[in-house]
């Protein structure tokens, strides 16, 4: 006798997607357009500098303004409150490296916005989603951020973005804490090496910095890797789509990482 197992879909959510306009982002903008109900984008560009369409899609919404600032994410959440009068899932891309410097000689102007990108971001669009997914009920709904390896490994020349990106770790916790008493489920995917256009442009300063072949600079990047090939932005729809979906997971770090054992 077969257990027939009901498996959530996607197609009547309301669905937000940031930082969506490169990397990881627009690979997922891509992929659940035309699986959501209906997708709203937001992230500092207008939707013509990254989906150049004669006329967008039916189901889909961009607004463009910096996440960074409180006033503006809530009239984000504003928005999708009187436009839909509910929102399930939220899926946060919104994050970067940004700057390259020794710690020493970090200034602290780029070290504040590194932190305002990719923590403060994070913060502001949980506790905003967190008090509109509550007014879903028992059905509660699903936050899903990108975190990253750094968090874990070292990044030379990155301080602030690993310890940024460690605290988002950390405050996944206390969100899915929080939010649990909600039936709002909070988790983090955190990948290594991810061969996106900006990934592919380092390698190629890296390249014209050391005279190394692209061959040479790929295979020390997959060298500590068990599964020994480059990790793109498609590989990471699976785990984003069960997060996305999931009744049952809750304030888990999923390591996308071809196998590299990650340790703090």
């Amino acid at each position: 006798m077969f257990l027939l197992l009901s498996i959530p879909m996607l197609s009547n959510k309301i669905v937000l997607l940031t930082g969506a306009s490169s990397g990881i982002g627009s690979t997922l903008l891509e992929y659940f357009l035309d699986k959501v109900q209906y997708l709203i984008t937001s992230n500092r560009k207008e939707l013509t500098e990254f989906l150049p369409l004669d006329s967008p899609p039916s189901n889909l919404e961009h607004v463009a303004m910096d996440l960074t600032i409180e006033s503006n994410v809530k009239k984000l959440f504003q928005h999708i409150k009187e436009k839909f009068r509910r929102l399930d899932v939220l899926i946060n891309c919104v994050g970067g490296s940004l700057f390259s410097h020794p710690i020493e000689e970090f200034p602290v102007e780029e070290f504040d916005t590194v932190i305002a990108v990719n923590l403060r971001s994070a913060f502001l669009l949980t506790k905003h989603a967190i008090r509109l997914m509550k007014l879903n009920g028992k059905a509660g709904g699903n936050i899903v951020h990108f975190v990253s390896s750094s968090a874990k490994n070292i990044s030379p020349k990155k301080a602030p973005y690993g310890s940024a990106k460690a605290g988002l770790a950390h405050f996944i916790h206390y969100a899915a804490y929080e939010a649990g008493h909600y039936n709002i489920k909070v988790n983090g995917i955190s990948p290594t090496y991810v061969f996106t256009p900006r990934h592919e442009r380092e390698i190629r300063n890296q390249m014209q910095k050391t005279g190394a072949s692209r061959e040479e600079i790929v295979k020390k990047i997959l060298s500590r890797q068990v599964l020994k090939r480059p990790m793109y932005s498609k590989d990471l729809i699976a785990v984003t789509e069960l997060l996305a979906t999931t009744d049952s997971i809750t304030g888990q770090i999923y390591n996308c990482s071809m196998g590299e054992i990650l340790s703090y």
